[in-house]
């Protein structure tokens, strides 16, 4: 069968050539331009090309860079472009430790942002400060191209607001990824003063691919790669007893009918802890869950496959090798399964309209309920916010998950003041550690902090704690603070290695 195995529509066959070629045809176009605006696919790391921005990275002359867009993280396509050094700025979020060391470095220029938002501010043109003619490539990975457009492989990010933002598109047909996902992609664009018409977790309201203008496609390129998620690493006792604490919290919400008995749709962050805890929920008895949420991992998958879960709406299907093949081969049913636009999974008006229940993972968090989920000692970047902040601001119920202590107990992670703030305590209604569940619910400052301490934080550090909150009373204030101590763990933990040895 001919070009590229009748994945590509007969119409759009004249326009499939090698990633060189569609690079130098790039960069004929764009000249002499210094800064070259690329949006990619990709998130979850998962769906992001995997030919063609590395070929434009190797064809760059003198000084030209990338302006790189995603949707979230693009872990390999990253680590090769922050090895060549093409890249000048990056947004919004990444995963990756060399672009990492790049942008802690102050190398590459890097802005963390809400990727609900994400979309629309870059549709607000503020990129025209960098790039003259905006974003000038699309590049996104698919697995089949229609004469209408294309379906995207196993994530949807942001890549419906790139290719309607820029000038030329470049289509990388992934020969590994499965057409069996056609049909689960539901591409629908917030629009000015229209309410998004989604009433359920599974409501289809858009479309199964992304239109693009024919004229507007630069070039099809081939790709091949199977994308996919670690294993997930097996909870340990801490993990387990903080999934423990917060399904009590739960089924004691349903017993005083603040909650319904199958709950309301859910979002999980993650990474282990999370993982634990959605585990947890197949243990409980709980059923007719549903997950409106931006990642899909195995734990998610699993629910679903057990019957657990009856829909889930993400924008990454960030799976095992394992349970990918099992979606590819058809094995599981998808109607239950819907793909998005991360502007429509993070989506506050669609988030608070759900009554969605978000559990997100925390770096560290104040005795105020304050959140850093982003850097360490207030300045190295990890990750990025992602989309904790979107699911924090308007979900029903905002639940943050930590472990107390790390490195050995060498790290508290309940502290006097978080070194960066990224999601605020107007925004944290319940922190659960494996000590215990703080719910600050219509709390004031000097409660949460009285409960943080005693239920939250690990017996190592509670009295630090409540030193440091006792003499911060004796200045007073509706938050009381001692500035000149407010960072004294974390000045034990660069000066000693062990915040254990704060002084106060």
């Amino acid at each position: 069968m001919s070009c590229l195995d009748g994945r590509v529509s007969a119409e759009a066959c004249r326009l499939v050539v090698s990633p060189e070629e569609a690079a130098r045809k790039l960069l004929r176009l764009v000249g002499d331009q210094r800064l070259i605006g690329m949006g990619t696919s990709g998130f979850g790391s998962v769906g992001y090309p995997k030919v063609f921005p590395v070929e434009l990275a190797r064809l760059l002359e003198g000084t030209q860079r990338l302006v790189v867009l995603t949707g979230a993280s693009a872990y390999a396509m990253d680590g090769v472009l922050a090895e060549k050094r093409a890249v000048a700025r990056r947004y919004p979020y990444q995963n990756n430790p060399t672009l990492r060391k790049l942008i802690n470095s102050g190398i590459v220029q890097f802005m963390d942002y809400h990727l609900g938002e994400w979309p629309s501010l870059v549709e607000s043109g503020w990129l025209y400060r960098w790039l003259p003619h905006g974003l000038d490539v699309a590049v996104v990975e698919a697995s089949t191209v229609t004469n209408e457009g294309f379906v995207p492989t196993a994530s949807v990010g942001a890549v419906p607001a790139w290719v309607e933002r820029a000038r030329w598109v470049v289509v990388e047909v992934n020969m590994d990824s499965s057409p069996t996902l056609h049909g689960v992609h539901d591409i629908y664009r917030p629009r000015p003063g229209e309410p998004v018409p989604i009433r359920s977790v599974t409501d289809r309201v858009g479309e199964p691919i992304v239109r693009v203008p024919r004229e507007k496609i630069l070039a099809i390129v081939e790709s091949r790669g199977i994308d996919h998620g670690g294993e997930p690493a097996e909870p340990g006792e801490v993990e387990r007893k903080i999934a423990e604490n917060l399904l009590e919290f739960l089924q004691g919400e349903v017993q005083a009918g603040r909650l319904p008995r199958n709950l309301y749709p859910l979002e999980s962050g993650v990474g282990t802890v999370n993982d634990a805890v959605f585990k947890s929920l197949s243990e409980a008895g709980l059923r007719g869950l549903r997950a409106w949420t931006e990642v899909v991992q195995d734990s998610l998958l699993e629910l679903y496959t057990e019957g657990i879960m009856t829909g889930l709406s993400c924008t990454s299907l960030m799976l095992t090798p394992r349970n990918l093949e099992r979606l590819y081969s058809g094995e599981i049913d998808l109607s239950g399964i819907v793909l998005r636009p991360q502007d429509i999974t993070n989506n506050i008006e669609v988030i608070r309209r759900l009554r969605v229940i978000a559990v997100n993972t925390a770096v560290e968090m104040d005795i105020y309920g304050n959140v850093n989920s982003t850097h360490v000692l207030g300045r190295r970047l990890i990750n990025g916010i992602g989309g904790s902040g979107d699911y924090a601001r308007g979900s029903f119920l905002s639940i943050f998950i930590a472990p107390s202590t790390r490195k050995g107990g060498r790290i508290s992670s309940i502290v006097p003041m978080v070194s960066h703030v990224d999601t605020p305590d107007h925004d944290v209604d319940v922190i659960v550690t494996e000590q215990g569940v703080c719910d600050l619910r219509g709390l004031s400052p000097r409660e949460k902090a009285r409960l943080i301490i005693d239920s939250c934080a690990h017996p190592d550090y509670a009295p630090l704690l409540e030193k440091y909150y006792r003499l911060s009373l004796e200045r007073g204030g509706h938050i009381p603070h001692r500035l000149e101590l407010a960072y004294a763990f974390h000045r034990a933990l660069e000066e000693h290695g062990d915040m254990r040895m704060a002084e106060l």
